[in-house]
C-alpha cells in the first residue's frame, strides 16, 4: 500500500508543469550627473501611455544612485517587446520636473536611447524584444 501511494504522489509532481517565472529585465541606467534623489523607471507592453504617463506602464520602480549609475531589474514578466522610460528623480518629488513651456528640467533615457523629435520618442523606436530569463541593457540618461 506504501508503495502504491509513493508512486501516486511520484506521478502527480511529474504531472505538475514546472514553474516559471518569466523574464527579467535588467536595465543598467548610465549618465547621471550626481547620485542625488531616485532613478524612477517605467516599463511599458504597448505604445499606450509611452513614456509620459507612467500610471499606464506594467511595472513602475523607484531606485537608488550610486557612482552615477543605477540597476532597475523587472523580474516575473512574460517575454515580449517592452520600452523603459526612465528620468534622474533629483530633488525626490517622485515626478518629472519641468520648466518653461513644459521642458523636462530632470535627466531623461528610454530604451535603445531612443530619442523623440520635438517631443518625446515612440514605443517602436525604444521597443526591445524581452526574451525568457535573463536580458540585459543599458540606458544613458540625457540632460
Amino acid at each position: 500500500m506504501r508503495a502504491a501511494v509513493a508512486i501516486l504522489g511520484m506521478l502527480l509532481v511529474a504531472a505538475d508543469p514546472p514553474a516559471t517565472g518569466g523574464a527579467t529585465l535588467t536595465v543598467q541606467v548610465e549618465g547621471l550627473k550626481d547620485d542625488r534623489g531616485k532613478v524612477h523607471a517605467s516599463l511599458y507592453a504597448s505604445e499606450d501611455g509611452f513614456p509620459t504617463r507612467p500610471e499606464k506602464a506594467l511595472r513602475q520602480v523607484d531606485v537608488k544612485i550610486e557612482g552615477g549609475r543605477a540597476r532597475v531589474v523587472f523580474e516575473g514578466i512574460p517575454p515580449g517587446g517592452y520600452a523603459v522610460a526612465a528620468y534622474h528623480d533629483e530633488n525626490g518629488d517622485g515626478k518629472l520636473d519641468t520648466g518653461f513651456l513644459g521642458i523636462p528640467s530632470e535627466g531623461l533615457a528610454s530604451s535603445n536611447d531612443a530619442k523623440g523629435f520635438m517631443g518625446p520618442p515612440s514605443f517602436e523606436k525604444a521597443r526591445v524584444e524581452v526574451g525568457p530569463g535573463e536580458n540585459r541593457i543599458v540606458i544613458r540618461i540625457g540632460y
